[in-house]
């Protein structure tokens, strides 16, 4: 487990912070006394080498005029005979670990005698120990001085931009399921907090929708299945009321109406609840022109094919479940049947890399403004009718839930027989040997 484990934000900011400015300067600091040190070794060697010129000048003149040597230089110098003596000039020292031979050349001494002399004169290291004293005596407290501010510096900024995380944190953890109306306050700063913020809001707006359309969905559950069990209910309390009276065959076949009913409810539920749940079905390749076939031999006068886009020669394959793709062809056809006038077609074409399946009606059509309401939950345009002909007021929600899973799309537009036309859009499968259609990334349009 890493030693940061637990720390917050705020801390490892301000550690990262002040890592990387004490890293910078002590490499800076190295830099900085290594080059001083050369630059400073540099100097020192070049002024021995001008002492120990100035030393030879004077054993040379010393030498022309037969006199003792006096030896003047600055620090100390040690004069070496041929032989090895060593003479020595100024206090006594020892040599140098470090003491260069900066030339050797012959020179006079006051005998006359021409002899080679080696002259040696030691660095000084002052500049280079001063340099370091105050390396260490000022330039360090200063670099912890900086280091210090630039901790306290972090902390505070970092703080500072953490604020709204803290307020959008304490207003996410107040939103219960009773109040998704609220929401976290967004910063004025186009920053990735603010960025984040915008997220969570979207996610709750989403979130909020949902509650919204599952509680409505609910009670318009509870609305369409009290319906039928209070009929069925009454229609068995009066039977019983007076027993001798009643019509028993009458009473037990509107029993079973309104059971059925609540049967085709109580199973379009089920089917939404694991449309809602995303539950992935078997899938295999569907011909949606065979499915239309088979719909038009089950309404035989009623349902036809359409001239227009009738089932095409080549197959027009899909990927998907033959069950729900099915239910979503009878759905589409029985809500067209409830609101025609004479007949309903179906037609199925491919353009595009898309099946294209239409079912028409020669009815009164759907109002442009109600052409996204009629696929939701529960929703009749014309609720006497819908209920008289045993409409759950489901069957268009489930068809565009159906299409949504795989993919696809369900609109509607203006037939050109007068109605309403629901189309329906999925992506072909391109394995099927279909040649119109092409590779294509599935669309979804709303």
């Amino acid at each position: 487990m890493s030693p940061l484990t637990g720390t917050s934000v705020r801390a490892k900011a301000t550690l990262a912070a002040v890592g990387t400015v004490a890293l910078a300067i002590a490499l800076c600091m190295l830099a900085l006394v290594l080059v001083l040190r050369q630059n400073l070794r540099d100097s020192a060697e070049t002024d021995a080498e001008q002492a120990a010129v100035s030393v030879e000048d004077q054993l040379m003149m010393s030498g022309k005029l037969r006199r003792p040597a006096v030896v003047v230089a600055p620090r100390p110098v040690t004069i070496k005979a041929s032989e090895g003596r060593v003479i020595r000039s100024g206090r006594p020292v020892e040599d140098p670990p470090d003491s260069k031979v900066i030339s050797e050349a012959p020179v006079y001494l006051a005998t006359g005698a021409r002899t080679p002399y080696s002259v040696d004169v030691a660095p000084s290291t002052t500049a280079l120990d001063n340099a370091t004293r105050l390396l260490l005596r000022q330039v360090a407290p200063a670099a912890a001085g900086l280091v210090l501010f630039v901790a306290a510096l972090t902390w505070l900024l970092v703080g500072r931009a953490l604020r709204p995380v803290a307020a959008i944190r304490q207003e996410f953890t107040e939103i219960t399921e009773h109040d998704l109306h609220r929401r976290v306050p967004v910063p004025k700063a186009r920053d990735e907090i603010s960025r984040l913020a915008r997220t969570m809001n979207a996610t709750l707006d989403r979130l909020h929708q949902s509650m919204t359309r599952q509680r409505q969905f609910v009670a318009d559950a509870s609305h369409e299945l009290r319906s039928p069990i209070a009929a069925v209910r009454a229609q068995l309390e009066l039977a019983l009321a007076r027993p001798s009276r009643a019509d028993w065959p009458t009473a037990v076949h509107k029993a079973i109406q309104d059971t059925e009913r609540l049967q085709a409810v109580a199973s379009d539920l089920l089917l939404l609840a694991r449309l809602d749940a995303r539950e992935t079905p078997a899938r295999s390749p569907v011909d949606l022109a065979a499915l239309a076939a088979e719909e038009v031999r089950r309404h035989p006068g009623t349902v036809v094919a359409s001239g227009e886009g009738g089932p095409p020669a080549a197959p027009a394959v899909v990927q998907g479940s033959r069950v729900q793709l099915s239910r979503l062809l009878t759905n589409l056809t029985d809500n067209a049947r409830r609101h025609a006038r004479t007949t309903v077609s179906v037609g199925v074409a491919v353009r595009d890399g898309m099946v294209e399946l239409t079912v028409d009606d020669d009815g009164p059509g759907i109002p442009e403004p109600d052409r996204e309401r009629v696929f939701e939950r529960f929703t009749r345009l014309d609720d006497a009718r819908a209920r008289q002909d045993g409409g759950t007021g489901l069957g268009l929600s489930i068809a565009k839930d159906i299409a949504y899973a795989h993919g696809g799309a369900l609109t509607v537009h203006s037939s050109p027989q007068g109605g309403a036309r629901l189309l329906l859009r999925l992506p072909c499968e391109t394995r099927s040997g279909c040649s119109p259609c092409r590779p294509r990334r599935p669309r979804v349009e709303v």
